[in-house]
């Protein structure tokens, strides 16, 4: 197979090679395909989207227990009710 890279390209595929990172211009370009098609693979992965705050979800399990702390939140402010009417 013959190939032609933009001399950029080449340059600093040779500079690799001699630096001794890889042992040849082939194993360089082998190891470049490996890396896209890696990087391919990795976005056609659907993402997995976070997972819900737990502290938010528990709220759904005790649904009985957040009316009874509601009701009670509410008996209370009109007990005590957070701001002064007009008159005071």
């Amino acid at each position: 197979m013959t190939i032609h890279l933009p001399n950029d390209v080449e340059r600093e595929i040779l500079a690799q090679v001699q630096n001794g990172r890889f042992a040849s211009v082939d194993a360089a370009l082998a190891e470049a395909w490996r890396a896209f098609q890696r990087h391919r693979q990795e976005r056609r992965q659907p993402t997995i989207p976070p997972s819900p705050d737990p502290l938010l979800g528990s709220a759904s399990d005790h649904a009985e227990l957040m009316d009874q702390i509601v009701e009670d939140a509410m008996r209370n402010r009109e007990q005590q009710p957070w701001r002064l009417t007009s008159g005071e």
